[in-house]
């Protein structure tokens, strides 16, 4: 389950990930009234397995059996925020009824490890880059995107529009450039070779920050739970500095 709203008085809307169909949109009639079956499942992060009817112009969901809650995820507001902003991002730019299963295992791992993993920043960066990769986003970031060259400076200028690093005498016509450490660009490059999401890794929260331009560059619209979750962190290295 990525996500849901609200619809009418009883039902929900919900935007699922599926192994068949990929990203899809159906309704829990009634999931909303006190006792129904599809209450629990269709809140964000349940995993299920549902039977779903097709009419002319909806999905509804007419079954559904739970197989895994991510409990640990809903009883640690940190890790919740982490999950919820990566559900966001899945949501947004997985096309509808197009059967994607790397995405889906990828999903799947992700919500696993944001359960235990000591770092959460690093399970996030690990699948926000391998989700970019699967979905042809990929952003060039340990060598130029222009000339291939490699990165040379301790701050180096990147842009989401250019599609990665850019060396200052090929930037100029960039105007969403901005400045990230190279040690932050090498960290993110190597990310999506990776099996698995890497045990730690220093700088998470800019390295959070600087694939976020991507992100909206390539969605084109506000991702919420991602803002919500980079003010949050922002705000704890605040005050750790203080």
């Amino acid at each position: 389950m990525l996500r849901r709203r609200q619809l009418g008085e009883h039902d929900r809307a919900l935007a699922i990930l599926t192994l068949e169909e990929g990203r899809m949109e159906a309704i829990a009639r009634g999931a909303r009234k006190a006792g129904s079956r599809l209450t629990g499942i269709s809140e964000p992060l349940f995993r299920a397995r549902m039977t779903l009817v097709r009419t002319k112009k909806n999905y509804y969901v007419t079954q559904a059996q739970p197989l895994q809650s991510f409990r640990k995820l809903r009883e640690d507001y940190e890790r919740l925020s982490f999950a919820l902003a990566v559900t966001e991002l899945f949501a947004e730019v997985l096309p509808e009824h197009h059967a994607e299963p790397t995405a889906y295992d990828l999903l799947l791992k992700t919500m696993e490890a944001l359960e235990t993993h000591e770092k959460p920043y690093c399970v996030s960066c690990w699948c926000q880059m391998k989700l970019m990769q699967i979905t042809g986003y990929q952003p060039v970031l340990g060598e130029s995107v222009v000339t291939g060259e490699p990165i040379r400076q301790a701050n180096a200028l990147v842009s989401p529009e250019a599609g990665g690093y850019l060396e200052p005498d090929n930037a100029g016509q960039y105007r969403d450039k901005f400045l990230v450490k190279a040690e932050v660009l090498n960290i993110l490059s190597k990310l999506p070779s990776l099996e698995e999401p890497p045990p730690n890794f220093k700088f998470g929260t800019e390295c959070l920050q600087a694939i976020f331009p991507f992100w909206v560059h390539i969605i084109h619209k506000r991702l919420p739970a991602n803002e919500a979750l980079l003010a949050e962190l922002r705000s704890d290295e605040n005050q750790r500095v203080q």
